[in-house]
């Protein structure tokens, strides 16, 4: 049955991203203490909290809140919130390269576990994120009698540490590119660690991911680091687009920046801290004036 509900959750998301839809529950029908799979498309983000691929949504910010056909209200438990792309090859991703965002919810108190008694008939399940969403979020749901159970995703490997977006900052380049067409960036940081073992783990703790959002357009992607002495770490990015981008593709470039280190992920201001500078090359080789923006880690 595990298996079962994990291949529909797929199915069901994938469906969801090509149609594009706005936010509605994966699974309608429900039994209290079951779990439901929300989908939240890119225009439910407010405009602060960037595009679909950008934003990092987080479960501790969110509530979850259900109303039954009588009118009760009950907190419910957010357990995940992550986002999925399409295939890179598919023409869906080459039309449309934005994410789509799930949050899994199950019908239990958040502090008891304890399913709610939830009437049967038409419920609304309400999402709030002031941070996020430019309105709270709600969806319908048909509550059927009896008592369910929240389903365990960990068939897929789903649970929050493998699949919830890692603490990342990021990196945009923006400034005004006049008539030119941008086609290399190299961005430059200097970190005071290196990475190392866990030793309570065993596991490997990489000092500096970095990662490119995806996009429309086909970006070269390299990542150069050096280890000094000191024990610091250099990290260079570098970025071309051998065409050239125009204004209005400069998000093409953005990136995350990742480290596993707890006591670098503990500073939020990291990535800004330590950023050394940006170069920025058109397509005729000519230095060009730009900024990158590094935000705070979320």
């Amino acid at each position: 049955m595990k298996t079962l509900f994990a291949k529909a959750l797929i199915l069901t998301a994938f469906v969801t991203l090509l149609s594009g839809c706005k936010e509605e529950a994966l699974t309608a029908t429900v039994r209290s203490g079951d779990t439901v799979i929300v989908s939240l498309s890119a225009d439910d983000l407010g405009e602060d909290a960037g595009s679909a691929n950008t934003a990092i949504l987080r479960r501790h910010q969110i509530g979850a809140q259900i109303t039954d056909s009588t009118g009760e209200q009950y907190d419910v438990q957010l357990r995940q919130v992550f986002k999925i792309y399409a295939d890179p090859t598919s023409k869906v991703r080459q039309e449309n390269p934005n994410a789509l965002w799930l949050a899994a919810i199950d019908l239990v108190d958040p502090l008891s576990s304890a399913a709610p008694a939830l009437a049967s008939g038409t419920a609304s399940l309400t999402l709030t994120a002031p941070d996020y969403f430019a309105s709270d979020k709600t969806v319908s749901l048909e509550v059927v009698p009896g008592l369910g159970s929240p389903k365990e995703l960990s068939d897929l490997n789903l649970d929050p540490d493998t699949i919830e977006p890692a603490p990342q900052a990021l990196a945009s380049v923006t400034g005004n590119l006049a008539d030119h067409k941008l086609a290399a960036v190299e961005h430059r940081f200097v970190i005071p660690h290196t990475s190392n073992v866990d030793a309570t783990i065993g596991q490997p703790q990489q000092a500096a991911v970095i990662k490119k959002i995806p996009g429309l357009e086909h970006i070269d992607f390299n990542t150069q680091q050096t280890t000094a002495d000191s024990g610091s770490t250099e990290v260079r990015v570098y970025l071309t687009a051998i065409e050239g981008l125009a204004q209005e593709q400069l998000q093409e470039l953005d990136i995350a920046l990742i480290s596993e280190l707890p006591q670098a992920n503990a500073q939020t201001d990291y990535w800004q801290k330590h950023y050394q500078g940006s170069k920025y090359y058109d397509i005729n080789g000519n230095q060009i004036s730009l900024t990158t923006e590094i935000s705070a880690i979320r």
